[in-house]
């Protein structure tokens, strides 16, 4: 993914390209920020900034092997983590947790993770366990996974210069889970960064917080929302900016409107209502 590809945060992306330009990559990152403004999508396109081969001024390359294989989500040394549901089972398959193979480690479900991202990078958890097809309503970052990411992180580097871990929703991570980690996110091997993703550093322990470098990525502004819908969907400037009013600095948001817009013929009702709630006009209402 490249940074071209992200609806606005152009001081987001000047603040990460700085940090490689001038060799000062952080070992430990915590991206966050509201829903729906890029924040996944910012970590996937600096990892591949990293370590493209021929990085321009702006943006990575887009055209040598590393960022070829980043544009799949397939580079070896780019790692991720990301909540998934544990399922239980019988002990009778060696496995020192009970838990079965179907549900203890996020690599399991890694097609379905490159699909999702790959048609969304926007993606809500709530997409996320929709695409894992269960009606539970939060997923976990267990025990076991702390262990993969150790054993990752241990190996070296296969073709790239960093070896990359993503980890979306640290929050969701057992407290167990966490407490493995502490030091090797406090002190990792060389040439490896830890990227985290959160939309809520409030639930996230402090003793992970302190250890990573704060960047905040704000609401999108709506006139690049407006602008991304006009490019990406042919939408006329008028409706781009309706769309973008409601979303409310949330691409994500903005794409399910646009979504709303193209399949129901209330549309029209939704945006007046929201309009309306907007200027608190009551009799309107």
């Amino acid at each position: 993914m490249n940074f071209k590809d992200i609806v606005g945060q152009d001081s987001v992306k000047q603040r990460l390209i700085k940090s490689v330009k001038d060799n000062r990559i952080p070992h430990a990152q915590l991206f966050t920020g509201p829903e729906g403004t890029g924040k996944l999508a910012l970590a996937i396109a600096y990892a591949q900034y990293i370590n493209c081969h021929n990085q321009g001024e702006t943006d990575s390359c887009g055209t040598c092997p590393s960022c070829h294989k980043y544009s799949k989500l397939i580079h070896p040394d780019l790692h991720f983590v990301f909540p998934i549901f544990l399922i239980d089972k019988k002990k009778d398959d060696n496995d020192d947790d009970g838990k079965g193979p179907s549900g203890k480690l996020s690599d399991i479900f890694i097609e379905q993770w490159r699909e999702v991202l790959l048609e969304n990078p926007y993606i809500s958890e709530t997409d996320w366990y929709e695409k894992l097809g269960t009606d539970k309503k939060q997923g976990i970052i267990g025990v076991t996974e702390s262990s993969e990411v150790i054993r990752k992180i241990s190996l070296k580097s296969y073709e790239a210069e960093y070896k990359i871990m993503i980890i979306w929703l640290p929050e969701r991570m057992h407290i167990q889970a966490v407490n493995r980690l502490l030091n090797l996110i406090e002190e990792p091997p060389e040439k490896t960064v830890f990227l985290m993703v959160t939309e809520s550093p409030d639930h996230i322990l402090k003793t992970i917080v302190s250890r990573t470098q704060i960047i905040k990525v704000p609401p999108i502004n709506r006139e690049n929302i407006a602008t991304a819908l006009v490019d990406r969907f042919q939408l006329n400037t008028s409706k781009a900016h309706d769309i973008s009013h409601i979303a409310n600095g949330n691409y994500h948001a903005a794409l399910k409107v646009l979504k709303t817009n193209d399949t129901n013929p209330y549309f029209s009702m939704y945006r007046d209502l929201m309009r309306h709630c907007w200027t608190k006009d009551v009799l309107k209402l």
